[in-house]
């Protein structure tokens, strides 16, 4: 019996009940019928004993025997069901071993193995080198505060620590990065080596939101947020209800409905303004104003040439009473405003073509839990939808010659709202001609692994690294590559 135990024991401690959201209370609930396996067998052998000793039995009768025997019975049963309904008891670093296998399935391979969180790649022009974001280990379950720029080779050898910030983008040989404290944002840039580093801006953080530099580093945009003295009410319905007033004062007002499940969310309104100035400060120029930005910020960003901007913005359907976030375009002093996107629902994460001629957009027609990819000229023309997909397409960018586009895709839309994950679903990444052709599955894995993260694809367009958290442990994620195929060589259509 006691080999027994230890047996369980030893299973119990390789991690059943991993994946389980509370293994703790799962793995309580198996000892528990452990010991009372155990008294019960402990029980039985001990009237056992007394039997095969006096040759008679004299304290137990056949039917306490048998109720022995029983109770016995089904605590085993119960505690074989118990574990064959529990996940395979796998731990972390078989987890990753495993991983590792299947992406090398798609010829991938393992890039780093920093017990933090690496994240964000991005390549040198040159395509010699990935530089990312990685966050030390400090300590056992201990990761600094701080993040740090790195760079590698392409094949993951010579990792170098450059500086702490985040967010870097390559401009021909130089690195833009971001750094924030408690009060600031600052924009640096340094060479590819670390060397020539200087500070461009530093922007306080309670002002300046969404700052991005355009393609020379001579000009930043960013977007300041402020309440107004009105309020929204969305309703489960789609329909939005607006008023005057703070939603402090009238939220009373609302209480039956609140209590009926009938509302969706509320709050008082929000509203943005977009701002142009020169990077020594000067020159600040207000180029858009009075946008809703109370489920979406703007978040403009630049066009390859600096000559346009991008941005989102909210209005509600004066018949219908349901909010549309589109899509617009301007020049950089705020002229021509022109809006791309007129469809009911949510039009957002725009993403320009590197010739700045095409933009594709992920749009979701008031369901949360279907996004495809469309795609529509810079000037408003031929818009057109690229992907169909029952759940959330989500746009990974374009590949620097603009002729294919890379997106995510999940199997369901559980897998963002809820940790309770179905195993038998997938996150999956595909590339696609720039009109939607030609789809090629480049990556699937299961969600018991985890979450495909960001993705970067060489300039030559034959690799892409690709960023993995684990489900286990979401302060681990590792930088892997995979291969590109020519278009129609390898994959499988949507």
């Amino acid at each position: 019996m006691i080999w027994t135990l230890t047996i369980l024991e030893t299973l119990l401690d390789v991690g059943f009940g991993f994946y389980l959201r509370k293994p703790e209370f799962i793995e309580l609930i198996v000892k528990l019928m452990l010991a009372s396996s155990c008294a019960g067998v402990g029980a039985l052998s001990g009237y056992i004993g007394t039997i095969s000793l006096q040759g008679v039995t004299t304290n137990t009768t056949p039917k306490k025997l048998l109720a022995l025997i029983v109770l016995f019975v089904l605590s085993s049963g119960l505690i074989i069901i118990s574990l064959l309904m529990l996940p395979s008891p796998v731990k972390h670093d078989i987890m990753q071993s495993e991983l590792e296998d299947l992406i090398l399935q798609y010829n991938g391979t393992r890039l780093t193995t920093n017990p933090g969180p690496d994240e964000d790649p991005g390549w040198s022009t040159d395509g010699k080198k990935i530089i990312f974001v990685l966050r030390p280990d400090v300590g056992p379950g201990r990761l600094s505060s701080d993040s740090v720029v790195a760079v590698m080779d392409a094949d993951g050898s010579n990792l170098t620590q450059l500086a702490h910030g985040s967010h870097p983008v390559v401009y021909a040989d130089k690195i833009v990065f971001k750094y924030r404290n408690h009060s600031n944002i600052e924009f640096w840039i340094m060479d590819m080596d670390a060397g020539n580093k200087k500070k461009v801006i530093s922007l306080d953080r309670a002002h300046y939101s969404s700052p991005t530099l355009n393609h020379d580093g001579a000009k930043i945009c960013y977007v300041t947020h402020y309440a107004s003295d009105s309020y929204g009410v969305w309703w489960k319905n789609g329909t939005v209800t607006r008023g005057q007033g703070t939603w402090e004062r009238v939220e009373s007002e609302y209480e039956p409905e609140w209590l009926s499940g009938t509302i969706l969310c509320a709050g008082s309104l929000m509203y943005s303004d977009i701002w142009v100035m020169d990077v020594d400060g000067s020159n600040t120029t207000n180029i858009a104003s009075g946008l809703d930005s109370t489920n979406s910020s703007p978040r403009p960003i630049w066009s390859p040439d600096g000559n346009t901007i991008v941005y989102s913005n909210s209005t509600l359907l004066p018949g219908t009473h349901s909010e549309n976030i589109d899509i617009w375009i301007m020049d950089a002093d705020g002229r021509n405003k022109t809006q791309l996107t007129n469809d009911s629902g949510y039009n957002v994460n725009p993403v320009i073509s590197p010739d700045g001629g095409k933009i594709i957009y992920m749009s979701g027609y008031s369901n949360r839990d279907n996004h495809d990819i469309w795609v529509v000229n810079s000037d408003g023309s031929n818009k057109k939808r690229l992907t169909s997909s029952p759940t959330i397409d989500f746009i990974r960018g374009w590949s620097v010659d603009g002729k294919r586009i890379v997106y995510k895709t999940l199997s369901t839309s559980e897998y963002i709202y809820t940790k309770e994950y179905n195993y038998d679903e997938e996150s999956e990444i595909w590339i696609m001609e720039s009109d939607g052709s030609h789809k090629e599955l480049l990556l699937s894995v299961p969600y018991a692994y985890g979450t495909i993260g960001s993705t970067a694809m060489s300039p030559d367009g034959s690799k892409m690294a690709v960023v993995f958290d684990f489900y286990k442990n979401y302060r681990n994620s590792d930088i892997y590559l995979i291969d590109v195929p020519v278009p129609g060589i390898r994959g499988i259509a949507s």
